[in-house]
């Protein structure tokens, strides 16, 4: 099937930048960071990984040609700055509207790619970087690594990535239109994160499948003194 481009209505657009800008912000300031500094971590928290997607595809960032969403970022930080007690109250509410963001940007990224016939891969690719770009970069400016996305606990990159592989197999082999697809995408990957956070999963790490007789036998430490 022929993909078109999903455009979510521009009020739900701002709410999630919104809710991303805050965390950012209050992100920042519990790292002491300035006012500058909250500034930027508000405007990667909220932008960040629709700027990653749109320089990945070789285009003006989408932030930067309508300026209502730096308009926006910027009066989420100055809230966040001097209300951010208010804002850590408001931490379920922006639990919830993170988990739906992280499905939207993630449907809105695979989307581009595939407009732009880029392989499917790729296309997965582009949608889980859109989904988790912004936290990772939170995580990295303030040298908070591995970045949280990445680390084993409930779902995120890979609630991520099952959305971005759903998404773009059911555009490319069904014929169901694009509007559905991107619906039912995001609360796939809002029901994954949000049982994973609810039932306590944990993501699997990597397992060691290399026979004991190829394994590359380890020193065992000296033992220490008692004395």
């Amino acid at each position: 099937m022929e993909s078109t481009l999903v455009t979510p209505p521009l009020w739900i657009e701002l709410t999630t930048i919104v809710s991303g800008a805050l965390a950012g912000a209050v992100y920042g300031a519990t790292r002491g960071l300035d006012a500058v500094g909250l500034g930027a971590m508000a405007v990667v928290g909220g932008l960040g990984g629709g700027l990653i997607r749109d320089i990945m595809l070789g285009t003006v960032p989408l932030a930067l040609l309508n300026p209502v969403y730096l308009y926006t970022v910027a009066g989420a930080a100055v809230f966040g700055m001097f209300f951010g007690s208010a804002v850590e109250r408001m931490h379920i509410l922006l639990a919830t509207v993170s988990t739906v963001s992280l499905g939207l940007f993630t449907v809105v990224g695979a989307s581009r790619a595939l407009l732009l016939d880029l392989p499917l891969g790729s296309a997965v690719l582009v949608g889980l970087v859109t989904g988790i770009g912004g936290g990772i970069l939170l995580d990295m400016i303030v040298g908070d690594v591995p970045p949280r996305a990445f680390r084993r606990g409930a779902p995120f990159a890979t609630a991520a990535l099952v959305g971005a592989i759903v998404f773009v197999a059911l555009t490319e082999l069904t014929d169901l239109g694009t509007d559905l697809i991107a619906i039912a995408c995001v609360f796939l990957v809002a029901a994954v994160r949000g049982l994973g956070i609810w039932r306590g999963w944990v993501t699997p790490g990597p397992i060691d499948l290399t026979p004991k007789e190829l394994r590359k036998q380890r020193p065992e430490p000296p033992p220490q003194s008692t004395e």
